[in-house]
């Protein structure tokens, strides 16, 4: 992997971290389930999108 590619891939790590937290953020202060439900989803999601890049770092 190239020093380019490398700081890419810590630049979208950090961005689905900050994006994951928000969402995490946002569903624990919704009084809706159903947003809340949703919210929680797409932090799963933002979560997912994370471990997967990790998972790139440690290969």
């Amino acid at each position: 992997m190239t020093t380019k590619e490398l700081m890419a891939l810590q630049d979208q790590i950090g961005e689905e971290q900050v994006v994951t937290k928000k969402y995490r953020t946002m569903a624990r202060q919704c009084s809706d389930p159903a947003i809340r439900q949703r919210l929680e989803s797409i932090a799963t999601q933002h979560q997912r999108h994370f471990d997967t890049l990790m998972s790139h770092l440690k290969a």
